[in-house]
């Protein structure tokens, strides 16, 4: 897989280099000490387990005085932002997979709940807390975004656009798109992931879009937010339609 920000390779080492690092305040968020693993995926992987321990509640009350103030500032820069974004890109090229493969897997991965679906929405990113389904169409995330001192809870409703100020590409056969809202409703930005088919397997173009507020710095690190989860996402989908495949 080859990943690119801001037309950049982002090289595997520079990934690691930033998941230590999340998963180091993940650790501390949860009130817990960083276990003595020097392997990053294994120490990922301990990570993961102790999140599946906690219920929803438990995770939501750890997090919920700075949820709070999270929500406080998300409220402030949508105020003074009006109708303008900043947004978070990330570009990923993987063969051996179809866009249509890599768009169900994506959707069966946002929007079908199961212990599964869980482990692997945990295990895409230190910075993940709660990726669950809420409705048909709707996910609830708790998440840190980018570099930002506090969390934030959003809930995503796919297939409703409005708002949304990043444009179609005509070029990507496939998308998953939809507005985030808070839980009064504010409109905070969006997502549009994009998917096409290349003669050796498929581009990816993920964007977030947040108010223009935002600091430019959180935005620039939700890149590599972005690419994180996205690329473990990717290889996933990927190994289980390989598995799917070879047993056929």
């Amino acid at each position: 897989m080859k990943i690119f920000i801001d037309g950049n390779s982002l090289s595997p080492e520079q990934l690691t280099n930033w998941k230590r690092k999340r998963i180091k305040k993940t650790f501390h968020n949860l009130g817990q000490k960083e276990p003595q693993i020097s392997n990053t995926d294994a120490l990922l992987k301990e990570l993961t387990q102790l999140k599946m321990q906690y219920s929803y509640e438990e995770i939501y009350n750890k997090l919920k005085s700075k949820l709070k103030l999270g929500g406080i500032i998300m409220h402030v820069c949508v105020k003074f932002s009006g109708n303008k974004r900043k947004f978070a890109k990330a570009d990923f090229h993987l063969d051996g997979i179809t866009a249509e493969d890599i768009l169900n897997g994506f959707d069966n991965l946002m929007l079908k709940q199961s212990k599964e679906n869980d482990l692997i929405n945990l295990s895409a990113c230190p910075d993940h807390y709660v990726l669950r389904p809420i409705t048909e169409n709707g996910q609830e995330v708790i998440e840190y975004t980018g570099n930002s001192p506090f969390p934030v809870q959003f809930f995503i409703i796919y297939g409703d656009e409005t708002g949304l100020t990043t444009p179609r590409d005509n070029s990507y056969q496939f998308q998953s798109a939809g507005v985030a809202r808070m839980k009064d409703g504010t409109i905070i930005g969006g997502v549009r992931h994009q998917f096409k088919n290349t003669d050796t397997g498929v581009e990816v173009r993920a964007t977030v879009e947040f108010p223009a507020l935002c600091p430019t710095s959180i935005v620039k690190a939700h890149q590599i937010h972005l690419a994180c989860e996205f690329s473990y996402w990717l290889q996933f989908i990927k190994s289980q339609k390989m598995g799917i495949t070879e047993q056929s």
